[in-house]
């Protein structure tokens, strides 16, 4: 991986609008947000000869979006997935431009997440899940019926073996919801939740408040990947990527066998390895955060706080603008919005590029970015982001 480093970058992101109910397709988010990420590199839909996408059952194909842009592209490719998507992408379209296959590569997410297929439950039917989710026939007749029930459990573990309690999983909320009233498009903007709302609010499921669920919302996500060589052209800033680990898994398939560790753990060696840096270095962090309790996990898992103290981390307020990591600057998917990390992405991209100069959204130190995917508890992915 040492071969590509700072071979590659990121030339070009943007979204659509971001909404509860988009009153449109995914197609057409999709389209505005390509038509805004080739904007944003300075690029033409003819400049882009490969489209990727992932989807939960719930979106548009590659193809669809290559054709109403009025391209045909020498590579199409479309995989089932959520978290920890966009980073196996991206790692794909480095090998696709490495391998000749393609020159530069738009990657998107679009889905119309509360008023359509929603995550939460809606969408999906029930024997769906039982039988194609894995050990869903164990825990989805007594109850166990959705992401946040199933998390709970591993978050509960862990709490439980690391003294973690709830006001830590509030001050991962509170400091995003901090981030949020820095950003207009976030669906949080203008709500800020205090310490005290957050401890009084009821679980919806144990250790989790409305607080610490992600968000559902329409909306679609782009990013353009290219050759440093070639991103030269484009009108933007570059973001080389660093190192990668595209996605790892935790030792066993059936993943409930050992809920102590997760495929983070395994990620960060890698990742570390082949972007030729140190935890100590990195500066800024977009962490894939489907519940508050995974951004502590992972945080632990990729040596960002040191093992057994990540709630003295948060409590410091190290996830702040003034902290030592600020992390999630939009709001991440706790209040900004969810496209499945990708929403992650484009801010950290933004972060390292420094957009925001002159304005208090913007990060004093981005010189080395983190940015991390997670599918769940057995699958994760991370890249490291330079300027």
């Amino acid at each position: 991986m040492e071969k590509i480093r700072e071979k590659y970058a990121i030339v070009g992101v943007g979204e659509s609008n971001r909404s509860k109910n988009s009153g449109v397709t995914p197609l057409e988010l999709a389209l505005e947000a390509a038509r805004a990420a080739l904007a944003d590199a300075g690029l033409e839909a003819k400049d882009i000869d490969g489209f990727m996408s992932y989807s939960e059952m719930d979106s548009c194909n590659p193809h669809q979006v290559a054709t109403y842009l009025g391209v045909r592209p020498k590579v199409v490719k479309e995989m089932f997935g959520g978290g920890s998507s966009t980073e196996l992408l991206i790692a794909e379209a480095i090998g696709l431009i490495e391998t000749g296959q393609a020159n530069t590569v738009l990657i998107f997410r679009s889905m119309n997440g509360r008023s359509g297929v929603r995550m939460g439950g809606g969408g999906f039917s029930i024997d769906a899940l039982q039988n194609g989710f894995d050990g869903g026939s164990f825990i989805i007749p007594y109850g166990a019926g959705s992401p946040g029930q199933w998390f709970g459990l591993f978050a509960t573990r862990h709490m439980h073996l690391n003294g973690l309690t709830q006001e830590h999983l509030g001050h991962v909320c509170t400091s995003f919801y901090e981030h949020a009233q820095r950003n207009p498009k976030a669906f949080f903007y203008g709500k800020p939740l205090t310490m005290e709302e957050y401890m009084t609010t009821a679980h919806l499921s144990s250790p989790f408040t409305k607080h610490d669920y992600c968000l559902e919302s329409d909306e679609a996500n782009a990013i353009i990947v290219t050759s440093t060589e070639r991103a030269k052209d484009c009108k933007s800033v570059p973001v080389k990527i660093l190192g990668m680990a595209a996605r790892e898994v935790v030792s066993h398939a059936h993943y409930w066998k050992n809920i102590d560790e997760v495929a983070a753990d395994y990620v960060a060696p890698r990742l570390y390895e082949n972007a030729g840096v140190s935890p100590e270095d990195i500066k800024v962090a977009s962490i894939y955060d489907c519940f508050s309790w995974v951004v502590l996990r992972q945080l632990e898992a990729y040596g960002l706080a040191p093992k057994g103290e990540v709630g003295d981390f948060v409590s410091a307020g190290n996830l702040r603008m003034d902290g030592k990591l600020p992390t999630n600057t939009a709001g991440g998917m706790l209040s900004e919005g969810y496209t499945h990390g990708m929403n992650n992405v484009l801010e950290i991209v933004r972060q390292v590029r420094r957009e925001y100069e002159g304005t208090e959204r913007q990060v004093k130190d981005t010189e080395l970015a983190i940015c991390t995917g997670w599918t769940g508890p057995d699958v994760a992915g991370a890249m490291i982001l330079c300027k």
